[in-house]
C-alpha cells in the first residue's frame, strides 16, 4: 500500500511518511518527519528568527494498529533556536506529549478500554505493560472525573420532576462524615463536600451557584435537622421527603427502648424469651414466616404497653 495511504490511516496529518523500516507479522515500524520545518518560538510566537539547531537521536512512538499490527513511528527530534529571544527548544508534536513515548490517541483508546472493564485487560488487548496502562488510567482519571461531573450537572438541570437525595457517609468507621448530593432520577453522584454541618452546607451553597441553580421537585434525606434547614433554606418550594431507611432505623430504636424497659418488669421466663427473641419486633409482621409470627404475638401479649408501641 502507498505511504500516502498509510498516512491517512494513521490519522497524523502533521507527519509525512518516508518508508517502511521493518514490518513482521506482529508489528511495523514507520519511519516519519514534520510537514512543516519550522515552528513558532514559544516565547515571541514568531517563526521569522527560528532556525533549526541540529537533532538528537529519533523518538519511537507507538501508535494505534495498521493492518492488525503494532505500529512504531519513528520521529526526528529536532532542536531549534530563536535568535531573537536567544532561546533553544524542541519540537513539538501534537500527536504526542513531550518525553512521551505512547502518540495521544493510543493513550485515549487504551484509557477507554481501561473505563469499559481494566486496565489489566486493556493491557492484554494492547500488547502494552499493565503498569504503564495503569499510569494512564490515572493519569486521565481527573479529566475524566471533570467532564462526568458536568455530564452529571447538565442532565440534572435538564430533568423534569428532579428528586434530590442528600446523605451524609463516613469512607471508614469512625471518619468525619461527608454529604452526598444526587440525582435519584437520573441515578448519578452530582458532587460530595466535606462535613455535615450546618455551616458546612451553607458555604457549600454560597460557592456552587449550580447547585442553587436547580429546580428539584422533591429532596430525599434522613431526619438530620441541619439537613432539613438547609434545604429549606436553599429550595423552599421543594418537597422534603424522610427516606424510609432512616425512619425505620428511627421506629425500632423506639420499639426496642420500650421492649428494654418492659423487659426488666416481666418474670424471669418471660424475661428470657423477650430478650432472646427480641429481633421479631423489628421487621413488619407481613415479612414473617406463620411460626415467627406466633412467636411475635406471644412476646407482644407480655405488655400491652408494648403492644401499642409495636402497633
Amino acid at each position: 500500500m502507498p505511504l500516502q495511504y498509510i498516512n491517512e490511516m494513521l490519522g497524523l496529518p502533521e507527519l509525512q511518511l518516508h518508508k517502511i523500516i521493518y514490518m513482521d507479522a506482529h508489528q511495523v515500524h514507520l519511519e516519519a518527519s514534520p510537514v512543516t520545518d519550522k515552528q513558532p518560538c514559544p516565547v515571541c510566537h514568531s517563526e521569522q528568527y527560528v532556525k533549526r539547531d541540529g537533532r538528537n537521536k529519533l523518538r519511537k512512538i507507538r501508535h494505534l494498529a495498521v493492518f492488525g499490527r503494532k505500529s512504531y513511528l519513528h520521529v526526528p527530534s529536532l532542536r531549534l533556536a530563536c535568535s531573537r529571544c536567544s532561546v533553544g527548544f524542541v519540537w513539538s508534536y501534537e500527536f504526542v506529549g513531550p518525553k512521551q513515548r505512547y502518540s495521544r490517541l493510543f493513550r485515549l483508546q487504551t484509557v477507554e478500554q481501561a473505563l469499559g472493564s481494566t486496565a489489566a485487560h486493556s493491557a492484554r488487548m494492547q500488547e502494552a505493560p499493565a503498569s504503564t496502562v495503569q499510569r494512564m488510567h490515572q493519569e486521565a482519571l481527573p479529566a475524566q472525573s471533570e467532564r462526568l461531573a458536568q455530564q452529571a450537572w447538565r442532565k440534572a438541570k435538564t430533568t423534569e420532576g428532579l428528586v434530590l437525595g442528600i446523605d451524609d457517609f463516613a469512607i471508614k468507621k469512625g471518619h468525619s462524615y461527608n454529604t452526598g448530593i444526587h440525582n435519584l432520577r437520573g441515578e448519578t453522584m452530582l458532587d460530595l463536600l466535606p462535613g455535615r454541618k450546618l455551616e458546612a452546607l451553607r458555604t457549600y451553597a454560597r460557592q456552587h451557584p449550580d447547585f442553587l441553580a436547580l429546580n428539584p421537585k422533591a429532596v430525599v434525606m434522613d431526619l438530620a435537622q441541619a439537613y432539613h434547614t438547609w434545604i429549606s433554606e436553599c429550595f423552599p418550594r421543594a418537597l422534603r421527603i424522610a427516606d424510609r431507611f432512616h425512619v425505620h432505623g428511627y421506629v425500632t430504636q423506639s420499639v426496642q427502648a420500650v421492649r428494654k424497659s418492659v423487659q426488666s418488669t416481666l418474670v424471669p421466663r418471660a424475661k428470657a424469651i423477650l430478650k432472646s427473641h427480641h429481633r421479631l419486633l423489628n421487621p413488619p409482621a407481613d415479612f414473617l414466616p406463620e411460626q415467627s409470627k406466633a412467636q411475635l404475638d406471644l412476646l407482644l401479649s407480655f405488655s400491652p404497653l408494648l403492644r401499642k408501641v409495636w402497633e
